[in-house]
């Protein structure tokens, strides 16, 4: 299986061949390269910006051609889950309260 087959077995959606070849050169991955166990984090930080992608993107309506895209709130628990297994900033996160100062009185 190569690095792309990975990818695109692990989202289930169909998506133009140019995304997923923008998301692979983001990566700085090869998709032709044959997948390993190596390139888990690689791929999983990949499909995380798909998933951006597809959670941001509005669904198409044209004449009697309709595209639905999958329920948001599912990809956005997938997208939260990879977000915390690899490491990398949730953009959807609610931002948690900081505390600057606290006073005793």
């Amino acid at each position: 299986m190569t690095i792309k087959e990975a990818l695109t077995s692990t989202v289930n959606f169909a998506l133009p061949d140019n995304t997923i070849e923008k998301a692979l050169i983001d990566g700085d991955l090869n998709g032709t390269d044959a997948y390993t166990k190596s390139d888990a984090r690689a791929v999983g930080v990949c499909m995380a910006g798909l998933l951006f992608t597809l959670i941001t993107s509005a669904d198409i309506t044209e004449d009697d051609v309709w595209i639905k895209l999958p329920q948001r709130d599912v990809l956005l628990k997938v997208y939260s889950a990879l977000c915390n297994k690899w490491g990398i900033p949730n953009e959807f996160a609610p931002e948690k309260p900081i505390v600057k100062q606290i006073l005793f009185w």
